[in-house]
């Protein structure tokens, strides 16, 4: 009885992958209509290749090098734009969690990474302002 269940699990998460990677090909065939920045066409790529195969591993490299590469090194605005909008995200998390902790150790680990992604920031905005 526990093999079926397993059955319709993967049979379950087989649909979900591919009902993912439908929605991803239509909105590459839209974005590709309307003009969209090619990178954000290419990740949208990757990750339906990797809802097609079930691994999300392969989007998340692809993301990383494109950021690496395209953002850090070529000063690509894009990759750069979105780094920024998520190191701003995690930065108000960790604030807020700062403010609740009543730890003095994790208080002081929080704060070092606030200090980290403050530099991190600053870091990418000056990048911005060199960027393509």
């Amino acid at each position: 009885m526990a093999e079926e269940k397993s059955d319709r699990e993967v049979y379950r998460a087989y649909l979900d992958n591919t009902r993912r990677s439908e929605e991803l090909q239509c909105e590459i065939m839209k974005g590709a209509r309307e003009g969209e920045d090619v990178c954000s066409l290419l990740l949208k790529a990757c990750r339906a290749i990797s809802a097609m195969t079930g691994s999300d591993v392969f989007a998340q490299q692809v993301e990383r090098s494109l950021r690496a590469v395209y953002g850090e090194a070529l000063e690509v605005r894009k990759p750069l734009e979105v780094e920024l909008q998520e190191t701003e995200e995690r930065l108000e998390k960790i604030r807020k969690a700062e403010e609740l902790s009543d730890e003095s150790d994790m208080k002081e680990a929080m704060h070092n990474a606030v200090r980290s992604h403050e530099a991190k920031i600053r870091h990418l905005k000056e990048a911005l302002e060199n960027s393509k």
